[in-house]
């Protein structure tokens, strides 16, 4: 498989491969040459005391074809700092270029969780959930809104940051609701007139329950 680098800083803004002395934290990020698909994302950070660059582990995204056992395999004693490896798999899209993973976590080469995540095409996470090793039920449910950054102010114009991040219970109804630090109930945040204009609640049906993740 062809492939081309990207570098990015730690808040996945682009930057060169020669901007990469400046920063104590880096991404590389693997897409395939003719898809256009990013398939790794390996994280690095300068070790202080050697000045050292040393990688901290990373995540794959599988395509049908790879065998997951055998990436696994291959990744998961790679790096240091407790080596967290996410393996993204099972693979689903839509037409406006999310995509829904299951996914894996390793630290120190033993498995340390399981989960559902869905990723604009920004790669920016739009709705997960924990999966309990030992039950398979979902747990720590959320999605997120990124809203255009004429409208919502981004920390640090970072619009990598979810503008309002939405959390539900056990049935799949709103719970918590955070927007600019601040946490809000159901009906606080439909009282507020603010929200309100910027963050239409019945044109924003996505949020209303955690099912669908991906539309």
């Amino acid at each position: 498989m062809d492939t081309y680098i990207k570098y990015t800083d730690e808040n996945n803004t682009e930057i060169s491969q020669k901007q990469l002395d400046q920063f104590s934290e880096f991404n590389r990020l693997t897409y395939d040459s003719k898809t256009s698909e990013l398939k790794k994302i390996e994280r690095f950070s300068k070790n202080y005391r050697t000045k050292e660059v040393e990688q901290l582990g990373g995540e794959v995204y599988l395509s049908s074809e790879d065998n997951l056992p055998e990436v696994i395999t291959n990744h998961i004693d790679i790096g240091s700092f407790g080596k967290p490896w996410t393996f993204h798999y099972n693979k689903e899209t839509n037409d406006k270029g999310e995509t829904q993973w299951d996914s894996i976590l390793y630290r120190n080469g033993s498995l340390h969780g399981k989960a559902i995540s869905v990723f604009d095409k920004r790669n920016r996470k739009l709705a997960g959930c924990s999966i309990d090793l030992l039950t398979g039920t979902q747990t720590d449910k959320f999605k997120n809104f990124y809203g255009d950054p004429s409208v919502f102010d981004y920390e640090f114009e970072n619009e990598t940051i979810p503008s309002i991040k939405f959390t539900y219970n056990e049935d799949g109804r709103v719970d918590e609701i955070f927007f600019q630090d601040d946490e809000f109930s159901v009906r606080d945040f439909l009282d507020n007139d603010e929200i309100a204009a910027k963050f239409p609640w019945k044109e924003n049906v996505y949020y209303h329950a955690f099912e669908p993740m991906l539309l």
